[in-house]
């Protein structure tokens, strides 16, 4: 064989070998990218995850850390059920149902007594139980609340011998309500006649001073 032709041969030997080294180790490092960019996104999947879990627990927590279940008296044996209506919330449902208490008492209470994880999350046509007002109703006459009245004009109506300031307290007693502004149509109340007005140590003690 010619020198030159050996000499070709092993220069194109020589290129073809470069070229599959070449083409190989491109494969190879293509590879090895992707293999990294899926880990990667893998690893962002999961963090991604661990995130919305930690934040669904926080969400949870939030809910429901603010409530002492020990200073809620759920043992009542009177209770009511109340149908969630369209437009209701817990707090319009505990400023129409529970007068007697505060209104974040009132939200806690009935949260605690129905196992309600989010106070936010009322469904239309759900059962609510509310707690019975236990109220000592001798001496009393029974009375529904009508459109636009409160304590001081249903007082002074049906307590007209009394002092108004003292008759709603008179009134706030016997119904054990926490607030006089805090009335809604349809309410029943329980106000005390004259015996019992007359014995009140409210009535009393205002009318000696």
């Amino acid at each position: 064989m010619k020198p030159q032709i050996k000499k070709a041969l092993i220069i194109i030997s020589s290129s073809v070998v470069l070229f599959v080294s070449v083409f190989f180790l491109t494969l190879r490092l293509n590879n090895i990218s992707t293999n990294q960019a899926k880990n990667n996104s893998v690893s962002l999947k999961e963090n991604s995850s661990d995130k919305v879990k930690n934040n669904d627990t926080t969400k949870e927590s939030n809910s429901l850390k603010d409530i002492d279940t020990n200073t809620i008296d759920i043992s009542t044996e009177k209770h009511s059920e109340y149908i969630v209506k369209e437009g209701d919330t817990l707090f319009s449902i505990a400023r129409k149902t529970m007068p007697w208490k505060s209104q974040e008492d009132a939200v806690k209470t009935l949260q605690v007594m129905n196992s309600l994880k989010d106070r936010e999350l009322l469904t239309v046509g759900s059962h609510l139980i509310i707690p019975v007002n236990t109220i000592d109703a001798s001496g009393c006459t029974k009375y529904v609340v009508q459109q636009g009245e409160n304590l001081y004009t249903i007082a002074e109506k049906y307590m007209p011998n009394a002092n108004p300031n003292d008759a709603v307290k008179l009134i706030m007693q016997k119904n054990n309500l926490s607030d006089p502004s805090v009335l809604s149509v349809g309410l029943e109340i329980y106000i005390p006649n004259e015996s019992t007005q007359a014995s009140s140590n409210t009535i009393k003690n205002n009318a000696a001073k």
